[in-house]
């Protein structure tokens, strides 16, 4: 069998592919299945998944297969269900009882007409592996803070944890704690522990900490941290005063828990796997929370429905490669000329919605002019250039969402209908 450049891509991924329809027929089954199920290529081609996998509960699947079609957009299948998508056995010897792979399934519109679908299997054994020992790391922490306070040397070895002065200075480290931060201890000893945080988090740790000395309260959240090789970690800190005996703040006691891999499942789960924007069900939450509760400093927002002019005919003229990197440029494109407060996310297909933050229409206006430039001129995968049509809508408080939605949508539809590369208010 003679490979397209398609399936040398697929073939040299460390994850599964499949192409199937809505009767579950596979017409590809990449390297990776091959290997990892034990069921050639051959054998399984122009086959129904069923026969190999009766178990798989196929009214799900053909639910999800119709709602990626029609929405033209990826769906997940169920990471929560009892039932894995297809049983795989793990390879690698480990110490846990996970004999089965976990997987997190997601199925993508292919050839839309044929309907068929792409479905992605992502093995994250490993992941959840480390959420159950994170677990019982836990529960090994509460049975030391209960039995063993005076066993300092076990302390040492399994708790990250730092002892400082009220201005933040660094007096005693854990051995874990220099292992996991990669510094030696006779090097961080005396260090401000400013070293450890990353900008973006300092104002708010102070402001709730300034909080617990005033309460005498112990603090608790989650932060993400810089080792001393520049390593970004996600961490859960509890940080309590200690008091002398006149009730004087005198140090504080810190304990930390990497949480790194708990944060990369859920950066996961709201995240386009192709454009690395937030997905469309993490922005539907943002929106409906910010309208739920109605604070009047979140609900000054305007909403903007963007959509890539003639997309169609890139796919039909260079293939879906090309249109797959056309989508990420784009997706760039809008990204990086928005302020960091705003909102974006691929809402489908070809669309994408961003939330402007605290703007006026006519800023609003401005920005999506920019926004609509800067398209015009990318040049996408050095061939060829694009467009976008834009619709606006600035939310009005105690509106429903979908009715401002409505409206954006509409103006899109208007700005299509006007010759496109333009933008509409509605």
């Amino acid at each position: 069998m003679s490979l397209r450049f398609p399936d040398i891509l697929l073939n040299s991924l460390e994850n599964g592919h499949m192409i199937v329809d809505e009767n579950f027929i596979v017409t590809y089954w990449n390297r990776w299945l091959v290997i990892n199920t034990q069921i050639s290529y051959d054998e399984i081609i122009g086959k129904s998944l069923e026969e190999f996998y009766p178990q798989l509960n196929y009214t799900i699947l053909r639910r999800k297969i119709k709602t990626a079609l029609q929405l033209n957009t990826p769906s997940f299948y169920d990471p929560t269900s009892s039932t894995k998508f297809i049983s795989i056995n793990r390879n690698k010897v480990t110490t846990s009882s996970l004999s089965l792979m976990q997987q997190q399934v997601t199925i993508s519109p292919y050839v839309k007409e044929l309907s068929q679908v792409m479905i992605s299997i992502y093995d994250i054994s490993e992941l959840h592996e480390t959420k159950l020992l994170f677990q019982n790391e836990i529960e090994k922490v509460n049975s030391l803070n209960k039995v063993l306070k005076d066993d300092q040397e076990i302390i040492n070895k399994n708790i990250m944890m730092i002892k400082t002065s009220t201005s933040g200075t660094i007096i005693e480290v854990s051995a874990l704690f220099c292992e996991f931060f990669e510094y030696e201890e006779e090097k961080i000893i005396g260090k401000n522990t400013s070293i450890l945080r990353k900008e973006s988090n300092a104002k708010s740790i102070y402001k709730e900490l300034k909080k617990t000395i005033i309460d005498k309260q112990s603090w608790t959240g989650e932060v993400e941290i810089k080792t001393s090789t520049g390593k970004e970690k996600w961490v859960e800190i509890r940080i309590s005063p200690i008091y002398d005996s006149n009730d004087n703040l005198i140090e504080f006691n810190t304990i930390f828990y990497d949480i790194t891999n708990e944060k990369l499942l859920e950066i996961l789960s709201r995240t386009d796997a192709l454009t690395k924007l937030n997905n469309r069900a993490y922005f539907d939450e943002v929106v409906h929370s910010i309208t739920l509760h109605q604070r009047k400093s979140e609900t000054d927002f305007v909403l903007v429905i963007t959509d890539i002019d003639h997309f169609k005919s890139v796919n039909d003229t260079y293939g879906h490669l090309v249109g797959d990197i056309a989508l990420v440029d784009v997706a760039n494109v809008l990204k990086n000329l928005l302020r960091a407060n705003d909102l974006i996310a691929r809402w489908g297909g070809e669309e994408f919605i961003i939330m402007l933050k605290n703007v006026t229409i006519n800023e609003a206006q401005m920005i999506t002019e920019k926004l609509r430039i800067a398209v015009e001129e990318t040049r996408i995968n050095d061939q060829f250039n694009l467009t976008c049509s834009f619709g606006i809508s600035k939310y009005i408080p105690n509106e429903s969402v979908d009715a401002t939605l409505k409206r954006a949508d509409d103006a899109l539809y208007e700005a299509k209908h006007n010759g496109r590369n333009q933008f509409i208010l509605n």
